[in-house]
């Protein structure tokens, strides 16, 4: 009888130690849910690292192409603008001999009579101003009365060439000269034949082919 009892009982105590074993568990296990939790937050950081992953590539333009594509542009510098041709001035290039050597100074009939025209026929004027036959009008009076230049060697047609020289202009070039007057054409002439500028200020006088002055 003892030893049936004694071996129940050591029975029972094993019984009693293994469930306590079961109920306390390994201290290495996860406790119960343990393994939801822990998927979930994997699933957690790996939308973390995909965000921070998504974030770095537009960052480096890797998503919408390289990142220098999405950078305006230095504006380019506008070209210099490129300068307009000087105007060439009636004054430097009036009475230039016509191609074939066509003389550079004419006659024409006028009401005033037989006057000087240039190689175009273009009234001829003089300036009384002008003393020992140097001619005076420059600058703002050369843009209305511009000086008869003339390009290369005289030619006079028909002309008396005995009565025609040139004399140098203070602008530069060389002006056609009729008798002791240094000759120029007037702006206000619109063409061949007029004769506006006719006793302008009393000093500006159209020119006869024998080099004096038509007053």
């Amino acid at each position: 009888m003892d030893t049936t009892r004694s071996t129940k009982r050591l029975a029972g105590l094993g019984v009693v130690a293994l469930l306590a074993l079961a109920a306390c568990g390994d201290d290495d296990a996860p406790a119960s849910g343990s393994p939801t939790t822990t998927a979930g937050s994997t699933a957690t950081n790996a939308a973390t690292a995909t965000t921070v992953a998504d974030a770095t590539t537009v960052a480096d333009g890797g998503l919408y192409g390289d990142s220098t594509a999405t950078t305006a542009p230095a504006a380019t510098d506008a070209p210099e603008a490129t300068d307009a041709p000087e105007t060439t001035e009636a004054a430097t290039e009036t009475t230039a001999a016509a191609d074939g050597g066509e003389a550079m100074v004419a006659t024409a009939e006028t009401d005033l009579g037989t006057i000087l025209v240039d190689a175009g026929g273009r009234t001829l004027y003089a300036f009384k101003n002008d003393t020992d036959g140097e001619p005076s009008c420059v600058e703002g009076c050369a843009d209305a009365w511009p000086p008869a230049i003339v390009e290369g060697e005289l030619t006079v047609g028909d002309l008396d060439a005995s009565v025609f020289t040139l004399v140098e202009h203070p602008a530069g070039g060389q002006q056609l000269k009729a008798g002791d007057w240094p000759l120029y054409l007037f702006a206000g002439d619109t063409a061949p034949g007029d004769v506006n500028g006719q006793g302008s200020g009393d000093v500006w006088f159209v020119v006869g082919p024998d080099g004096t002055t038509i007053e």
